[in-house]
């Protein structure tokens, strides 16, 4: 019995170690991407486009937070201003943040209008050689772990119930039990799967981000660049990343109370009140780690 649980369990070994030389393959770029760019400062924009916004747990490489990120360092740079719908202008006479090429895109897109908003840098199509530009600086980082727990705990199910049935074939009674009866592994099989499933867990879960290290050094370059910022600045900014600055939030008129009219006053056909047209329109906006896995980062 003792070799047959070894035999079972080293394959489980093995199947677990094929998935680990499977992951150091697949992530054989990124890793060297982490590695040439380790002890060097991480560019802003391109840590905005691996965060994915500006709070915890966000989705990796997400444009608007990057586009976001970019027009703030152009208010930094003392280039551009933005007014409280969001809506940002050129400053006259400015041109220091000409050296970076998201910024010299951007600053050559809002020449044609004067102005535009984080919404329209990423729709409009002036704005479409600044969008080139800005996924050139994405880094090609997988925005997800990948699907390695299902397969791990899919292989321990298998082994506990393939040792079970080897062991009741063989006519091996289950060990420590006094009843020495085989057929007690049609029960017990279940209990092996309990004592080896929680091993899947020791693989990041699917959904999680990878390389947390570099998260933490992109959020720290992206604090840097914007430290000399007000919290009002930013805000402005983000007002209009979703929606167009400067919309009205109801039409002339909405929420007020019609006079009361007579209880003798009809109304035909063509006079059916219109009072549900004047419903305001609200505009609504909404705008992590575990550790590095397999040394990649």
């Amino acid at each position: 019995m003792a070799w047959i649980a070894a035999g079972w369990l080293l394959a489980l070994a093995g199947f677990n170690g094929a998935l680990f030389v499977s992951f150091r393959k697949r992530t054989r770029s990124e890793r060297q991407f982490l590695k040439e760019s380790d002890g060097a400062d991480v560019d802003p924009i391109q840590a905005a486009w691996w965060l994915g916004g500006s709070w915890e747990n966000a989705p990796a490489q997400q444009e608007w937070y990057a586009a976001e990120v970019a027009a703030r360092l152009l208010i930094a740079a003392g280039d551009a201003e933005v007014d409280k719908d969001g809506r940002l202008t050129l400053t006259p006479g400015r041109s220091r943040s000409l050296a970076d090429p998201v910024l010299a895109a951007l600053v050559a897109g809002m020449r044609r209008d004067g102005s535009a908003s984080v919404l329209q840098l990423r729709t409009e199509p002036r704005f479409k050689r600044f969008r080139t530009v800005l996924e050139a600086r994405r880094a090609p980082l997988r925005e997800r772990f990948g699907r390695y727990r299902v397969p791990a705990a899919t292989a321990a199910f298998t082994v506990a119930f393939g040792m079970s049935l080897h062991a009741m074939f063989t006519r091996h009674g289950v060990p420590g039990l006094p009843d020495q009866d085989p057929g007690w592994w049609t029960t017990v099989w279940m209990a092996v799967w309990a004592a080896l499933a929680p091993l899947a867990g020791l693989w990041p879960a699917e959904m999680s981000r990878p390389w947390p290290r570099f998260t933490r050094r992109c959020r720290a370059a992206v604090s840097q660049a914007l430290s000399d910022q007000t919290f009002e600045t930013g805000f402005r900014v983000s007002r209009a990343v979703f929606s167009q600055p400067g919309r009205r939030k109801g039409k002339p008129g909405a929420g007020r109370r019609r006079p009361s009219q007579s209880p003798r006053s009809r109304k035909g056909p063509a006079d059916v009140d219109d009072d549900i047209g004047g419903l305001a329109d609200v505009d609504t906006y909404g705008g992590g780690d575990s550790g590095d896995f397999g040394g990649g980062d």
